[in-house]
């Protein structure tokens, strides 16, 4: 009787342990219909400013892969393939699922994967509405189209790219305190230049202090010389 009670708590100790640690586990499941992928090693690295570190890997085997490991902490790394980067992906405890389709690249089912892929598709349809006018207006060029009608191609032009300005601004209020935005800042400031865009200037005026002090957003402020003082 003792031995089976000792048995039985020692089954619910380990139990316990097990639940404590999956409560700071990543999973990921990875869905790949991309020739090119089959029986490659996939990797998730980190890229900061003087380390670049190798969180996870694995081996694409029919059109599947799999990842696992503690996540003590929000991380954005980069799924690879080759040590080049394929697309963002936050590390965070949860499930999430990784699609590499010919049609889209996405991730979800965790809180700033989803917040960031989402995000990212409002961008990309209005880029799709911009490159589509664009492609009109250069097109109405070529025929010889009359001034008033290429204005109103010119006018609508600068309507969608103050409607992309105004989707990013107000997804940053709203995020400011959320690892996503800082994402979607380094995608915004990827450019090598010392010159503050517009854009990025707009954000930086509106961000709360705490997030000027993240370690990316720091050290492109300290960068490019901005000072909101």
């Amino acid at each position: 009787m003792l031995r089976q009670r000792l048995n039985l708590v020692m089954t619910v100790a380990g139990l316990m342990l097990a639940m404590v640690s999956c409560t700071n586990c990543y999973k990921i499941d990875g869905v790949v219909e991309t020739l090119g992928y089959e029986g490659r090693q996939l990797s998730l690295i980190e890229f900061l400013p003087y380390r670049t570190t190798k969180i996870d890997s694995c081996t694409v085997n029919h059109g599947r892969f799999q990842m696992t490991g503690k996540a003590d902490t929000t991380r954005l790394v980069f799924l690879c393939k080759d040590n080049r980067p394929i697309i963002p992906v936050y590390i965070e405890k949860g499930h999430a699922t990784i699609k590499l389709l010919p049609t889209e690249m996405t991730v979800s089912g965790t809180r700033q994967n989803d917040l960031f892929y989402s995000f990212l598709r409002k961008k990309i349809e209005i880029d799709n509405r911009y490159e589509d006018l664009s492609q009109k207006r250069i097109s109405m060029s070529r025929m010889g189209m009359d001034s008033r009608r290429m204005e109103l191609i010119q006018d609508s032009l600068r309507m969608v790219v103050d409607e992309c300005e105004e989707m990013i601004c107000s997804f940053m209020a709203e995020n400011y305190n959320e690892p996503a935005a800082v994402g979607v800042f380094m995608m915004l400031s990827a450019a090598p230049s010392n010159d503050i865009p517009s854009l990025v200037r707009r954000i930086l005026d509106a961000a709360p202090k705490n997030f000027l002090t993240q370690s990316y957003v720091d050290g492109y402020t300290h960068r490019v010389g901005y000072d909101r003082n």
